[in-house]
Order: C-alpha cells, then structure tokens, then sequence
C-alpha cells in the first residue's frame, strides 16, 4: 500500500498577461510513486465507496496503477495494482462495459493494432475482459479513445483514430466487456493523430465526436444520429490553430454548450508564434468559431503534451502540461474575463495532467503525470 507523503509549498513563476493587480496561485504539492513511464490519468469512483480514485496508464511498463482516495486527499494502492494493460497503453476512458454496474477502463495499445478491457469488481481490482486485447484493425495503431453509447441499444460503444487512413473507427459493444470487430470507418480531416473526444456537440441527446487532424490545422465534428453513424456538421471541419493535436471538451463560458481547447504538436509548427492555446466556442448546433483572445501564447511552454480545464480557487483555469520545459502553463481568467499566464514547476517528461475534486470541500486539485520519473504529483491549491 502506498500513502502520500507530507507535501510541500511550491514556488510559483509568473508571466502576467491581463489586468493587474494578479494574485498567482500558491499549491502544495504530493508526489506518489506509481509505474514506470506515467502518461494518461483518468479520475473516477472505482470501488464505489464514494470517494474520488486516480487511474494512471504506465506507457513504458504496460500497466495501470489504481490508487484508491479516502476523500481527504490520502491514496493507497488498490490490491493487485498495477495490472497488466497491453502494449504501450496510451488513453484510458472508464465505462460499465459489461453492465454490471461497475466501472471498467477501456484502454487504447499504443504502436500495436489493439485495445484492452478491463472489467472491474466494484472493489478497486480488475480483470481481463474475455477476448482482450482486441484487434481494431487501426491503420496503424490506435492512439485515442471515446466511449459512449452511439448506436442506442443501451450498450457503450468504442470509438478510435486510424490516422493513416484519416478515418475514425466505430467499434460497437456486444454488453459483455468484448467489442464488435472490425468495425465501421468514418472519415475525417488529414492524420486525426493523438486525441478523439466525444460529447453532445448540438444538442440532440446523441453523442458526437470530435478529432484532432495534424496535417490540415482543424478539428473534424461528426454528428452522431443516434443509430451508428455520422455526419459532419456543417462548416466542419474547423480551423484550430498550427498542428493540433491535443483536444480537452468543456464548457468554458457556462451558456450550456461544449467549447474544445486545443494544443500544437510543436515539434512540427513554422515558429514560435503558432505555440499557443486554440480555444473553439461551441454554438449548440455543432459549429465553432475562435474565443476573443484566442490564441493564448504558451510562451516558455516546450513541448506541450496535454491540456485540460477546470476550477481553481473558484476561477476557471486551463491548464498545460509542457514535457521539454518542465513546466506547467496555467492561464486563469481573471475578472475582466481575459486569461493571466502563469508557470508553475513540473517534473517533465510526456506525461499529462488533469483536474479532479479530491476531497470533500470541492476545491479542485491538478494532477500532472511525471513520466520520467515513475510518479504522479498533486498540486493542493492554497
């Protein structure tokens, strides 16, 4: 079992690009050991005890660790933990693929053609779902995941990139932990690499399904009918900046439509001015046009590796994971409604970060994945 240590307060360096005066946020930081090559961190309630666990995909080890929370912002490693998770695992999404009630991870193999299930016992441990790793005939390898329910039989479905093909694959699930395959390809824009992510994008109750495409500057919106298949939205796909890659779904200005916030692969942008954050409103009908102020320069940012958004200090912040710079870019609207830049230190490596409510007083934390390091850290804001 694995307790997290007494934390510290950390230093913060700040860049300041709105209105002064700008109070930067302070944390206190936990950092616990997990496997080796930490990449992909997913939060949700897997032994149902009512408390937030953390799931981290251990890329170079081909495992998950599971630590399970106690509310107060204490983790203890599940039994069992880490598990085997196939080749390179590379997302992780959490879904009851079986219909047992419990939660289970559907979790996409990195530079092999598969993805693993893995069934949970509502208790913290997990086993393989009959049949896994699946082959999902990704040309080359699947990156990404999305799990929802897209054909309406009450079972949750897989979607996954074939960036060779610049197609998505559907793959349907048979209600008992085992996906269809192959499944049904669905064209996209120009090398969907990296990140899929599926939401209600207009409003008509059936889940959608957003890409990143590398090679052409935009994100691809396909609109599910409910019933298996899609259509692109009009207008789509859209322009998101130099290289996209990166995609996190929110709803950032709170009017009740999803808005998407997008990273460059920098290692194939012009310059130093297309490294920056791509924030995309979302109408409601399925269409997308830039936020005021967007992009956001990620400045000393090197080699931003993942993005998310959420609450702290009851300001809306996103956040940005940068592997080379060893670094994290937040930028944390401020009462103007414009984004303050702010660095905080980060242990590096391609490794992401996201935010979670850990403990009960509903503050909001960050959790970054150190991939060099074989560690997470949690940043407590103060």
């Amino acid at each position: 079992m694995k307790l997290v240590p007494a934390g510290l307060v950390i230093p913060v360096l700040v860049g300041i690009s709105g209105d002064l005066p700008y109070r930067a946020p302070q944390f206190r930081q936990v950092t616990i050991r997990v496997g080796q090559g930490p990449r992909w961190i997913s939060v949700v309630d897997v032994n149902r005890d009512g408390n937030p666990d953390i799931l981290v995909t251990n890329a170079d080890a081909g495992t998950v660790s599971v630590l399970l929370g106690d509310g107060r912002g204490e983790f203890r490693e599940a039994a069992g933990s880490p598990l085997a998770a196939g080749h390179l695992p590379n997302d992780i999404a959490v879904a009851d693929m079986n219909g047992d009630g419990n939660p289970d991870l559907v979790i996409p193999n990195h530079q092999a053609p598969t993805i693993t299930i893995l069934l949970g016992d509502g208790r913290g441990g997990f086993r393989t779902a009959p049949g896994s790793p699946f082959d999902v005939h990704s040309n080359p390898h699947p990156h990404g995941v999305a799990v929802a329910d897209f054909d309406g039989d009450g079972k949750p479905d897989v979607a996954t990139d074939s960036w060779g093909e610049n197609k998505i694959e559907l793959l349907l699930g048979d209600g008992k932990g085992g996906l269809r395959t192959p499944g049904r390809f669905f064209a996209v824009g120009r090398r969907p690499y990296e990140r899929l992510r599926s939401a209600d994008f207009n409003h008509d109750g059936h889940p959608d399904i957003v890409t990143t495409n590398l090679d052409d500057g935009t994100v691809s919106i396909l609109l599910g009918d409910g019933k298996g298949s899609f259509a692109d939205a009009r207008g789509s796909p859209f322009p998101a900046g130099a290289k996209p890659w990166q995609v996190f779904v929110v709803d950032l200005n709170g009017d009740g439509n999803v808005d998407l916030v997008v990273i460059p692969y920098q290692r194939d942008i012009a310059n130093d001015a297309q490294n920056a954050v791509t924030v995309l409103m979302g109408d409601g009908h399925g269409g997308f046009k830039a936020m005021a102020g967007s992009p956001l320069p990620l400045g000393s940012c090197r080699g931003p590796n993942s993005v998310t958004a959420g609450e702290l200090r009851d300001r809306q912040v996103i956040a940005v994971a940068c592997a080379e710079s060893r670094n994290l870019m937040l930028f944390e609207r401020g009462g103007s409604g414009r984004f303050e830049a702010t660095a905080i230190p980060f242990k590096g490596g391609w490794g992401s970060v996201a935010f979670a409510r850990l403990t009960k007083d509903g503050r909001g934390e960050l959790i970054a994945a150190n991939n060099e390091d074989g560690s997470i850290t949690i940043y407590f804001p103060q």
